[in-house]
Parts: C-alpha cells; sequence; structure tokens
C-alpha cells in the first residue's frame, strides 16, 4: 500500500494506493489521519478490501465517524454495538389476531367471570372496529375518534380504557409495540355535573318495608348496601361469618380492588342483619325488580352506595373516615361521585332506620 498527498480536480487529497482481489484500486481523503485509519481497517481482515469497494463512499465515512467516537470513548466500534440496548424487534400483528391470543393468556388469570366477561365484550368491540389494523397503527387518536362515533360519556369512556388498557399493556410486554396507546388518550372533560342519586329518608323506608314484608333476604341486603355501603356483588359474596355484631368483613376475594376492608356496622344495621338469615341467591334480579315495583321508586346505579357516602358524610362530617370505610385510597373519588348534599337533619332519621320502625308502617 502507498500513501501520498496529490492534488485531485485542484483540491489537495492524500491517495492510498492498493491491490484489492488482484486488481490495483485508489482511495482519496480529506487528511492523512482518515486515510491512515482506512489502510489499518483493510490490514484487519484480508477480505474487507472487497467489502470496501462494495459500499458507498458515505458509507464508508459513517464507519469512519464510528470508529473515531469508539476511539474517543476508549472502545472499539465492536465494543460500542455490544453496550448499544437492543431495539425492539416488533412483529406488529392484525388487532383480531392479538386479541385472540390475549383472550387465552387472560382466561389463565383468576379473573372473576363478571371481569372477565367485560374485558371480552370490550375487546370485541376494539376488533370490530380496528381489527384489520396492524397493532402499531392504532393510535391515541384513532382511539378518541373512535369513543366520539359511538357517542359514549366520560364514564363509560373511562369503563372502556380499564378493559382494553391492560391489552396494550401487554402488546408492549409481547415487544408488539413500543408504547400504549391508551396512556396518551386526551378524555373528554366530564361534563355530567348532577349530583349522584340517592334515596331519600321516606324512599329508603318505602323500599325497607316493602321487602321485609314481601321478601325479608333481600331486606337484609338492601339494608347492607344502605347502611354499610357495601357494593352488590361484594354483598353476594359474603358469608355469614363476614357480619359480626362490630364489623363486616369484605375479603381480598371478595372485594372489588382486591383489597380487604372492614365495615363498622352501625347500631340499625345491627337489627337489618337479623331479619333473615340469608341474603338472596337465587333469582336476584326478577325479585329485585318486583320489589322496587312494589315500593314505586325509582332505581339508579349504585344508588345504594351514594345514599350511604352522603348519608354517613352528613353524620360524621368527616371525609376522611367515609372514604376509609367505602375503600377508597383518598377523598377524591367520594367528592367526584358518590357525595351527595344531605342536611345532618335528614342524615339521623336515616340512620334511625330500624325494623321496628318498617313493620310500623
Amino acid at each position: 500500500m502507498q500513501i501520498k498527498k496529490v492534488v485531485n480536480h485542484g483540491n489537495s487529497r492524500w491517495r492510498v494506493s492498493t491491490y484489492i482481489d488482484g486488481r490495483r484500486k485508489q482511495r482519496f481523503f480529506n487528511s492523512k489521519k482518515l486515510a491512515v485509519e482506512w489502510i489499518n481497517l483493510l490490514r484487519v481482515d484480508e477480505n474487507s478490501g472487497s467489502f470496501w469497494s462494495d459500499i458507498s463512499t458515505e458509507e464508508q465515512r459513517d464507519i469512519i465517524l464510528a470508529y473515531k467516537l469508539a476511539a474517543s470513548k476508549g472502545l472499539s466500534v465492536y465494543q460500542c454495538l455490544l453496550q448499544t440496548p437492543p431495539q425492539l424487534d416488533l412483529k406488529p400483528p392484525p388487532v383480531s389476531d392479538a386479541i385472540l391470543e390475549y383472550q387465552e393468556v387472560i382466561k389463565q388469570r383468576s379473573l372473576r367471570p363478571r371481569t372477565l366477561k367485560q374485558s371480552q365484550h370490550n375487546l370485541s368491540l376494539l376488533a370490530e372496529e380496528f381489527g384489520n389494523e396492524s397493532v402499531h397503527c392504532v393510535t391515541a387518536g384513532l382511539l378518541e375518534k373512535w369513543f366520539q362515533r359511538r357517542n359514549w360519556k366520560r364514564s363509560t369512556i373511562d369503563g372502556v380504557i380499564a378493559k382494553i388498557g391492560p391489552f396494550f399493556s401487554w402488546l408492549v410486554r409481547e415487544e408488539y409495540i413500543e408504547k400504549s396507546p391508551s396512556s396518551s388518550i386526551q378524555r373528554p372533560i366530564n361534563d355530567d355535573c348532577a349530583p349522584p342519586k340517592i334515596f331519600s329518608v321516606e324512599e329508603t323506608v318505602k323500599l325497607l318495608t316493602t321487602a321485609l314484608r314481601l321478601d325479608p333476604p333481600f331486606a337484609k341486603y338492601f339494608a347492607i348496601g344502605l347502611f354499610a355501603g357495601v357494593r352488590p356483588h361484594e354483598i353476594e359474596r359474603l358469608d355469614e361469618k363476614d357480619i359480626t355484631e362490630r364489623y363486616i368483613e369484605i375479603s381480598a376475594a371478595n372485594a372489588k380492588c382486591r383489597k380487604r376492608r372492614l365495615v363498622n356496622v352501625m347500631p340499625n344495621l345491627k337489627e337489618w342483619v337479623k331479619v333473615s338469615p340469608k341474603t338472596p341467591l337465587k333469582n336476584k334480579r326478577r325479585r329485585k325488580l318486583a320489589l322496587i315495583k312494589a315500593a314505586d321508586i325509582s332505581w339508579s346505579h349504585d344508588i345504594m352506595r351514594h345514599s350511604y357516602a352522603s348519608y354517613h358524610l352528613a353524620h360524621f362530617c368527616s371525609a376522611d373516615k367515609t372514604a376509609l370505610e367505602m375503600g377508597h385510597r383518598d377523598t377524591n373519588m367520594l367528592f367526584r361521585h358518590y357525595r351527595q348534599l344531605v342536611t345532618r337533619e335528614a342524615a339521623e332519621a336515616f340512620w334511625a332506620i330500624r325494623p321496628q320502625l318498617c313493620n310500623k308502617d
């Protein structure tokens, strides 16, 4: 190999002359240092000459720059590559195929039947909308437009995200996508400022009186929901041993969020849990609707729990205590979703509702 400073097309260059595969080759460099680096690279491997002759000048420059960068760190190019974090090997399947795979995964988890059914329903809606799209093409913006087309309210959107979010997290874990789109969704401002629906004291008496007369197990069921704020599905999972004179224990296995809590038994509830040895287990929906109709009252979602929160807060004047009894991490949920304003007098009347009062009616 020969290296020599020459004038090439009117510019000063360093020329390297050598033989590669029996043929004479020349390369020109802007500096002697670059020329020497190229010669050193050629000497590493006798076969490297053909490699260099097959790549463009731009690629050669990139390699030389990579070499210089590695040298500045006291490393070889190869060592630098070994230290570079590997990129995700993305294998984006269609959304429909990924959902089928994910459904098999969640079937192996110890999800409650209701939770599994809700997840499968929301995933089927997702597949219906984006089934033929590759998973990496589903963006937060597309999901937001999907919500808008379906005219879903904020509460519905929150519920859907809660069910499809774990699917996208699973896609990230399986390296199908780099980031979950559900984490970037801009949720609509919740303009539903109407306070939650609760039972008045009179409606509470009507409901319990009707249940006590026609279906005592449901009187116990309603009382636990109204005077302990226990969710309907948690009531159905209670055993008699979970209800004591002082507390109702919601075990982690029975709780909605899988977290154990103890709910204080109010004095009037002590009497209501004795009106029946059991809570209803069969034909619950039919029996419940019949009692609501017979009592001639209006029912809305979570109305018993909303009533409990509102009357409990008015009675004890402690948001922290009420949130703790309800199993909330803090008071934010209480003030956003559960609280209706009631007077102290109404709260006193609510917590004075006993079976004897209903029997008189």
